[in-house]
């Protein structure tokens, strides 16, 4: 009985392991398929063929010669499968900036194909295949060195790749295929805001536009954003895609930031749509290895499942859903495959249910008078965060200053650091769960406890004002926390270890992707985010320790 009392308080820290190694399996990518599987099947190894010939070479708008050569080299591909591909010709029109005058007098040159259904709805598929222009400043316009293989070979060859599978079904769609493969993404979206300029009516009929990007080389094909309104979207999504990897924070996040790619114009239009791409190893993206040695066919598989398998079920469904919905879900993935969904209306009710039920505990557990006490604990934690938060911009400040990280504002190389971050994140998460702990064994139990759930339930609050996609990672967490804490202790124990799992697969996936997509110019951001749940898993750990063996 001894033993177990001691071994009590590593049950929550199993479950956090535990979660760990569920996310893993989360992100795990396919086994690549051969070129001699199947042909109604996505196969990474013929799609990579795509990548070799586009990616031989860096074909940036101002590599004018290879990039004719890459235009050339798409219009084959689609050649080569029976389509007769057409040239949308534009002039581009581009912000002013040091070199743009390079420009002048070329066009953006987007190639379309059109695959007729027995219907006129149509499903639109898009990528660009223009490479970066230089990736060391933003102020100078000089061809880039990027061969273009992920950003955006992984678009190109998935899009090829794909309808290749659709053919050898050989069947009549029942809806309408329109693919666009547009030029200059890299100079502002120029192709893709040409096509919605001169050539408006040819998207009358799509209903649904799936882009298709990266970020980096390797990892899950992510599907990282969508049009408002997604509730829909995301039920046609979930059902037919395979193992799909994606959070509500994503769009949510997505959504606050200045990036674009070519979606963002049909998505300012009002069409429905949805983006993926790959982040992992984002170092190689708009630089030189981003090239076909560095292809990850086990990513690329990804990508071709995903949009195979959607658009496949829309295009040869002749009672195919509509996709406009009123409102947006929140959806997490609790297990490979298994993704969480709910209306974002759900998703505010269980917040304010979480809120009260730390209401609750806080009235019902904690019987704590010293008021005082419990706001030092909230400003104990308010001030290390806070150090934390500073250490981390400090510290990039200094690692771009000797040379070891991309300069502020540059476009790259972008060398993720992971000692960067995980560095600073395991020494801040070490700091305040030990600030917690001793202010447990102080005595202040109650107070500790009050001062967790009172945070908790302020930041609760917070992301469902500023970040509604991603606030179930804390109402969810706060929900958990709180019940654990209301419950008598022989059944506290369970509790504790169950929720410490929870809240770990809540976080584990976010935090990693947060981390991929912001350290390299934002590293404070991730190692804020990391530590949000240390107060919610340091309670869980402490209330799990049997009441005898924590006097007060």
């Amino acid at each position: 009985m001894l033993i177990f009392r001691r071994l009590a308080p590593l049950l929550p820290l199993i479950g956090v392991v535990l979660a760990v190694l569920v996310t893993a399996g989360i992100m795990a990518v396919p086994r690549p398929v051969a070129c001699d599987a199947d042909p109604r099947e996505f196969s990474a190894e013929r799609a990579m063929s795509h990548i070799e010939t586009l990616a031989d070479e860096p074909h940036s708008l101002l590599d004018r010669e290879a990039h004719a050569r890459a235009r050339d080299d798409v219009i084959a591909m689609f050649t080569e499968l029976g389509y007769q591909p057409e040239i949308h010709a534009h002039p581009m029109k581009l912000q002013q900036f040091p070199g743009v005058e390079k420009l002048d007098g070329v066009n953006a040159e987007s190639i379309v194909v059109r695959i007729p259904g027995t219907s006129d709805r149509t499903l639109m598929m898009m990528a660009h295949y223009d490479s970066a222009f230089s990736s060391e400043s933003t102020a100078t316009l000089e061809p880039g060195t990027s061969h273009g293989a992920a950003d955006d070979g992984y678009g190109v060859a998935t899009i090829v790749e794909t309808l290749r599978a659709l053919r050898a079904e050989g069947r009549q769609l029942a809806n309408s295929l329109l693919v666009v493969i547009t030029d200059a993404e890299e100079a502002g979206m120029v192709g893709a805001t040409n096509e919605f300029e001169y050539h408006s009516a040819d998207y009358n009929n799509v209903e649904l536009v799936i882009n298709i990007e990266a970020r980096g080389m390797n990892g899950p094909a992510l599907m990282f954003e969508t049009s408002r309104d997604n509730a829909a979207l995301l039920d046609l999504f979930l059902r037919y895609a395979p193992d799909p990897v994606t959070t509500s924070m994503l769009p949510s996040v997505y959504r606050m930031m200045p990036n674009g790619t070519d979606l963002s114009i049909p998505l300012s239009h009002g069409f429905t749509g949805l983006n993926i791409a790959a982040i992992g190893e984002g170092d190689h993206y708009h630089h030189a290895t981003d090239s076909p040695e560095f292809v990850d066919l086990g990513s690329l598989q990804h990508y071709g499942n995903q949009v195979l398998a959607v658009s496949r079920a829309w295009l040869f469904d002749a009672n195919a859903p509509q996709l406009e919905a009123d409102s947006d879900a929140d959806f997490f993935p609790v297990w490979r495959g298994v993704v969480v969904r709910y209306p974002t209306q759900v998703g505010i009710g269980i917040g304010v249910a979480a809120v009260a039920l730390a209401v609750a505990a806080i009235v019902l557990r904690t019987r704590s008078e010293h008021w005082r006490r419990v706001l030092g604990t909230v400003w104990g934690l308010v001030w290390r965060s806070t150090v934390i938060g500073a250490a981390a911009w400090l510290v990039q400040q200094g690692v771009s200053a000797l040379g070891w990280g991309p300069p502020a504002g540059g476009l790259g190389p972008n060398p993720l650091l992971d000692w960067e971050f995980w560095g600073i994140a395991i020494a801040g998460i070490g700091w305040l769960a030990w600030f917690l702990v001793q202010r447990w064994r102080a005595g202040l139990k109650d107070e500790t406890t009050a001062a967790v759930l009172s945070l908790l339930a302020i930041g609760a609050v917070v992301f469902m004002i500023v970040m509604p996609g991603g606030a179930y990672t804390v109402t969810l967490t706060l929900a958990v926390t709180a019940l654990t804490v209301l419950l008598p202790m022989p059944w506290r124990l369970p509790a504790a270890a169950l929720s410490a799992l929870a809240v770990g697969v809540l976080f584990s996936m976010p935090i990693m992707l947060v981390h991929m997509s912001m350290s390299m110019n934002q590293l404070a951001v991730p190692v804020l985010f990391s530590i949000i749940p240390v107060g919610a898993l340091t309670l869980l750990v402490l209330q799990s320790i049997p009441e005898r063996a924590s006097a007060r």
